[in-house]
């Protein structure tokens, strides 16, 4: 299993279920490279690299 780490999302993104989530939303994210596979509670968003940022909300307003 791919290694997961906390993400934050940069800009309001789709899930598989429909769901919009906002920026800010923290995710769950898994794979590394232009393209990972991020969750919010079990939600799967395919997601680019400049849709989000490592790290928790708190971490991304410190950059």
């Amino acid at each position: 299993m791919a290694a997961q780490r906390p993400g934050t999302l940069l800009v309001a993104a789709p899930g598989l279920s429909g769901t919009t989530y906002p920026p800010g939303t923290t995710v769950t994210v898994r794979g590394r490279g232009a393209t990972v596979d991020a969750f919010v509670d079990g939600d799967w968003l395919p997601l680019s690299w400049w849709e989000f940022s490592d790290g928790l909300p708190e971490d991304v307003a410190d950059r």
